[in-house]
């Protein structure tokens, strides 16, 4: 068994961010490097354009029909309710297969907002409707008590439909009195009102011929690949913009629409959910390149991509989190998909009880919890609790990283050990013990919650304790252990990861909403330190030798966006026996800025809670709490320019010209491959993983911010320090004009 970081990372050689500016600019004939090949960036067409030729649509074997959704209207067709309140909502019923007899959707709740099942009330058109109830999950207190019901399922009869785009109004107490009408028949089985629902993606095989003089692109193939089989409900259930935000159901979250001018500088994050999400589920204006697809069962040695690492982060919480912010029902399809798929791809018997069946061999951190149970909640699929609770047991009975680990130690001073396996530990045992009510679970997580702080904050004595048997290195706000454990080097190196705690975050915030435990805040700010003092750098062509309270070179707004320097986080660095700083960071560690962007915004609201926002000036800061937010800034504007850098507008085949093209003549298929023609116009493949980990725990910040009492408003530009920090520094936006007709993020 491989556990814990028995999947190597992919180094994401994708390109350089110091070459983008011709992207951002929209400077036409200028060259620039996508994964390490040359790339004309070209002038932007419309799909009319007479370089490209009509889509070539053949038919026969081989060819995958198309299935059986297309029949089905599109939820974008039927419009959004529009109406929550603190005791009732409007639900959407959307139909995307021909239903059976009943109609079935999950109803999750804010924690406390309804007492008793048997208050809730179904209406539509005013007239009240036989509703079958079960409660799915439960709210519990600080010592595992339930305290009423977190989600709850609904099944109504489907003569409630009318058409294609039905609403009906759903209250409980403190609302508008309805009669309660006879209770409606036992709930049937998710089998029984979903349909498969296979993943289904438009492919298109290219070349290059000359017609009339012309170089032309040219379609010589059409598919429909299904990559994998899956399930959603027949008729889906659509919310008001902001309810599941409201709920918290997927961990502490702001609708987009709900960004206001206080936050108005990190928007550009929230903006990036749509056009990177689609592009990662292969929904482009044009079919796909088939080289450029991966289903969870491919492998290309050429690239080093393995579909499965798509799904380590969690996947499935990924797009149900999209669905959540942005309210786009592609979304939530997506998410149901996936969340069906994973399910069905957790072993549920024998030794392997648990394991996700597609990796090659069994490897605990691919099973996630976090986002089955949102499933759960919002499906009722009775495979993602028997999944579900499978990946719970994995965790107690993990001897990896969860049984040592809870006993106050690690493994042993050679055996593997990451802050990712600890994050992937928590968040199963804590979801857990939500996701069943046992509290066994509970108590499990609370044992590694204190092992963990000790780690994080105890003195030399107590580091001796948790690694018997290392080299010792100083305590430093961080879980320090060595690099051998790390499988990244030495026994004699100090190791911690700069990013690699905000893969924890969402469970511990989960964790500190049902118990107030004081230690999640003391946490967050410690690891918040290191990333400060220790676990940052800058990076200007390549990662520089210095920190974020010791900056090397200055901040210049007047080099080109990429050429600016940028911070960020390492992917290995710590204070050795010696005390000097070893800095293990690598060139592709700006692609984790966002995901430390949430692990500041966590640490400025534990400041905040704990009343230590104004206290404790270090360097040029006048309190913890500036240091926090210049950090904060530095590491949203390295944000930014990867966002840049990862936006592909001309891989679409509509940009390129019959110039453009005349280069291609001779080899059309290395031409075609060289300028990832037909390649998504988003770069969410390499690695496949790294659409959850950007936004996963970066979407929470809104929220976090908020709760913090800290404002982002785009016209920040210079943070409190001594003219070496840049602040959020964003150029202004551009005109389509100056864009060349490329869309800036």
């Amino acid at each position: 068994m491989t556990s814990g970081n028995g999947l190597k990372r992919s180094i994401v050689l994708a390109g350089t961010i110091l070459v983008i500016v011709a992207l951002v600019m929209g400077l036409a004939g200028a060259v620039f490097v996508v994964r390490g090949k040359p790339q004309q960036v070209r002038t932007n067409l419309a799909e009319s354009s007479p370089g490209v030729a009509p889509s070539a649509r053949p038919s026969g074997a081989g060819v995958v029909p198309s299935s059986s959704p297309s029949a089905a209207p599109q939820t974008g067709q039927c419009a959004a309710p529009s109406d929550f309140s603190a005791t009732g909502v409007r639900v959407g019923l959307a139909r995307t297969f021909t239903p059976g007899p009943v109609v079935s959707f999950g109803l999750p709740f804010a924690t406390g907002a309804l007492a008793d099942v048997s208050t809730l009330r179904v209406a539509a058109n005013g007239a009240p409707v036989a509703a079958t109830t079960r409660v799915l999950l439960a709210s519990y207190g600080p010592d595992g008590a339930p305290q009423g019901p977190r989600s709850v399922l609904i099944q109504l009869p489907a003569s409630v439909l009318q058409g294609d785009c039905t609403e009906v109004e759903v209250t409980w107490q403190g609302g508008t009195p309805v009669a309660p009408p006879a209770p409606g028949p036992s709930p049937v089985p998710y089998s029984a009102v979903s349909a498969a629902s296979d993943k289904v993606v438009d492919t298109a095989t290219r070349s290059i011929a000359s017609q009339g003089g012309q170089a032309t692109l040219v379609e010589t193939r059409r598919e429909q690949r299904v990559l994998f089989a899956a399930r959603e409900p027949a008729v889906m259930a659509t919310f008001p913009s902001g309810y599941l935000a409201s709920t918290g159901i997927l961990g502490h979250a702001v609708a987009n629409e709900q960004i206001g001018p206080d936050l108005a500088g990190l928007r550009f994050m929230a903006d990036q959910t749509t056009p990177f999400g689609l592009s990662a589920m292969y929904q482009e204006s044009y079919a796909l390149n088939p080289t450029a697809v991966f289903g969870p069962n491919d492998t290309n040695e050429k690239t080093g991509i393995n579909g499965y690492e798509g799904w380590l982060y969690d996947r499935c919480a990924t797009y149900l989190l999209f669905a959540t912010t942005t309210g786009d029902n592609r979304f939530l399809r997506e998410g149901y998909r996936a969340c069906s798929f994973y399910a069905s791809k957790i072993e549920l018997r024998g030794e392997n009880r648990g394991f996700l069946t597609i990796t090659p061999e069994p490897d605990d951190k691919f099973s996630r919890l976090r986002g089955l149970y949102a499933y759960y909640a919002l499906t009722g699929d009775e495979a993602a609790l028997e999944a579900g609770t499978a990946i719970a047991e994995l965790w107690m009975r993990d001897e990896y990283v969860a049984i040592p680990y809870r006993a106050g130690h690690l493994r042993g001073p050679d055996k593997l050990w990451t802050e990712r396996q600890l994050g992937a530990a928590i968040e199963g045992l804590y979801y857990g013990h939500l996701l069943t009510g046992d509290v066994a679970y509970l108590r499990a997580t609370q044992e590694l919650i204190t092992t963990a702080y000790r780690h994080v904050t105890g003195d030399a004595a107590a580091l001796a304790e948790i690694n018997p048997g290392s080299v010792q290195f100083p305590p430093q706000n961080c879980f320090i252990h060595n690099a051998d454990q790390a499988s990244e080097g030495n026994p004699d190196q100090p190791w911690c990861s700069g990013w690699m705690p905000s893969l924890m975050l969402d469970a511990l915030l989960a964790y500190q909403d049902q118990t107030n435990d004081p230690r999640v805040d003391e946490l967050f700010i410690r690891l918040t330190r290191f990333l400060r003092d220790t676990g940052s750098a800058y990076f200007q062509n390549d990662v520089l030798s210095d920190s974020f309270l010791k900056p090397s070179v200055a901040y210049d707004p007047s080099r080109d966006l990429p050429d600016r320097r940028i911070l960020v986080p390492l992917y290995g660095a710590g204070i050795d026996g010696t005390g000097k700083r070893q800095n293990f960071g690598e060139y592709d560690d700006f692609q984790h800025c966002p995901d430390a962007t949430a692990l500041v915004a966590i640490g400025l609201r534990a400041l905040r809670r704990t009343g230590a926002y104004d206290q404790r000036p270090i360097g040029p800061f006048g309190s913890e709490g500036d240091s926090f937010l210049a950090l904060h800034n530095e590491l949203a504007f390295c944000s930014y320019v990867m966002f840049v850098g990862q936006t592909r507008p001309n891989n679409d085949p509509a940009t390129f010209t019959p110039d453009l093209l005349a280069g291609g003549l001779r080899d059309p298929a290395k031409f075609i491959e060289d300028n990832e023609i037909g390649y998504p116009s988003h770069n969410t493949a390499f690695p496949q993983r790294k659409i959850s980990w950007w936004f996963n725990p970066t979407l929470a910040q809104f929220a976090l911010l908020r709760e913090a009492g800290v404002s982002v408003p785009r016209a920040l530009s210079k943070s409190k320090s001594i003219g070496l920090h840049s602040g959020l520094c964003l150029p202004e936006p551009q005109t389509e004009e100056e864009t060349d007709g490329r869309a800036a993020v």
